[in-house]
């Protein structure tokens, strides 16, 4: 059998490394407002410590605990990938739609052009026009490729083109 020191020992060294862990675990995630699997132990292991010694916590709460701590954990990453599909489900519905798009390195300059193609950068979804990523925040107008833009170009009114070519006219698309 152990002597009492040496199970005193044991317990200090297991406590040692635990807040040497417990440090390491702080440090790099400073800054995180998630609670992940290590933070709950953490927790779990402060109620154990504090609990009433007469009147300790029932097996089944610490597993109910857990369980639902794991459903949480398991709906937020079910949120994620839903939102990231449909966000390139959304990307994707756009290729071969004429958009128009405000120029990311000038904001007072429009882009307008058809898409086509739909990326993921594992962040956010986005549409490719003329060989160039553009994220979707940045669309301001859609529409089918060659549709009526209500201005009439043409020379009899008819809608057929005249035989001049003419800058389309810049008009306000919501």
């Amino acid at each position: 059998m152990q002597s009492s020191s040496s199970i005193e020992n044991t317990l200090t060294s297991i406590k040692n490394n635990t807040a040497k862990v417990n440090a390491e675990n702080a440090k790099n995630n400073v800054g995180s407002t998630e609670l992940d699997q290590n933070a709950f132990l953490q927790l779990l292991m402060v109620q154990l410590q504090n609990q009433d010694p007469m009147n300790p916590t029932d097996n089944q709460e610490f597993i109910a605990q857990q369980a639902q701590f794991t459903q949480v954990t398991e709906l937020q990453k079910l949120n994620e990938t839903l939102t990231a599909s449909n966000s390139l489900l959304q990307a994707s519905s756009l290729i071969g739609k004429e958009v128009t798009l405000i120029d990311p390195n000038d904001t007072s300059q429009r882009i307008t052009g058809i898409v086509e193609g739909a990326i993921y950068t594992g962040q956010e979804a986005g549409i490719t026009i003329n060989g160039k990523n553009y994220p979707l925040g940045l669309i301001e107008s859609i529409r089918e490729p060659g549709a009526d833009t209500g201005t009439d170009n043409s020379a009899n009114g008819d809608g057929a083109e005249s035989g001049t070519d003419t800058d389309k006219e810049d008009t306000e698309k919501v």
